[in-house]
């Protein structure tokens, strides 16, 4: 599809494509004395700038008197296109497990959308670090924990859940680590093993240890288990999916909690309203789940 920026409007004109594809259809559009007011721009580069849309046939709008002007219809790929967005990039955690491997997997599908936007993934631990560089502008979703976006949201992240998975889609269940095959619980006296660069984690560490006198004690991420097998901590809480027995021969006593959340969500930037809408037609929870399921059964191979 061949569509000319024209450049003297171009900045307004991705402001509004962007303010078009956050709308439902009859939404009633702002007065151009209120975009005017809220781009800072005059009058007259709204109303040309809204031509321009209305030309290329990218919206179509519709004045009702009184009651002011509705949008009746738009066509995504080109509003798409006028919004100046050439590619989405994302982030989740380190592929390390069967559930990771599929989730990546299926997203990396999910993605593949009839508006032809290419969809980029990185992988890095820390779910605070994956919001706060989101936040930043440098991604344009993420996949975390829902009790991550939950403590992300308690604590006034502008933050938007567009797509929750749903149970086991981020991780099966918690246990408990221990390193004295004979424990069943944490004790007064212990010392638990925090992760570096695993904030969610360890608030569920945390959670786990209250109202138990222990020392904590942070330890880096990849020898965490390392060090309950050597008893330089005498336990720890952690991700099952992560623990390959065949490498570590650990007590483990699984975390029966109500509290515990194991859904996996995708998250914007809640004032990027556009990329919600975007998200919201292009992600399909069912493929997603579909193919995770059948990565982690071993029925196809993940690729991501």
């Amino acid at each position: 599809m061949e569509i000319k920026l024209f450049n003297k409007n171009s900045s307004t004109i991705i402001a509004l494509s962007k303010l078009f594809l956050s709308m439902e259809i009859q939404d009633k559009v702002p007065t151009f004395e209120q975009l005017s007011k809220d781009l800072m721009v005059a009058r007259g580069t709204i109303q040309n700038s809204i031509k321009i849309l209305q030309d290329e046939k990218a919206i179509e709008i519709l004045p009702r008197g009184r009651k002011g002007t509705f949008l009746v219809d738009k066509d995504i790929e080109k509003l798409i296109y006028y919004a100046n967005i050439r590619n989405l990039l994302g982030a989740m955690s380190l592929p390390y497990s069967k559930i990771y491997e599929g989730l990546a997997t299926g997203l990396i599908s999910s993605l593949k959308n009839k508006y032809q936007i290419p969809v980029n993934m990185s992988y890095m631990r820390d779910a605070t670090q994956r919001i706060d560089e989101m936040l930043d502008g440098r991604y344009d979703f993420i996949i975390i924990s829902k009790l991550s976006a939950e403590i992300a949201l308690k604590r006034d992240k502008p933050i938007k859940i567009v797509k929750d998975f749903g149970p086991k889609t981020y991780l099966s269940y918690h246990v408990i680590v221990f390193a004295d095959a004979s424990m069943d619980k944490i004790q007064d006296g212990m010392t638990v093993g925090l992760a570096s660069n695993a904030t969610s984690q360890n608030l569920w560490v945390k959670k786990i240890c209250k109202d138990i006198n222990v020392n904590y004690k942070e330890i880096d991420y990849n020898n965490v288990l390392a060090a309950v097998k050597r008893h330089e901590i005498d336990a720890t809480v952690w991700n099952r999916d992560e623990i390959n027995n065949t490498l570590f021969q650990l007590n483990l006593v699984p975390i029966y909690s109500d509290e515990e959340s194991t859904d996996a969500v995708l998250v914007v930037d809640a004032n990027r309203k556009e990329l919600v809408k975007i998200f919201e037609e292009i992600v399909d929870i069912e493929t997603v789940t579909q193919i995770q399921k059948a990565v982690v059964e071993g029925k196809i191979s993940p690729k991501y």
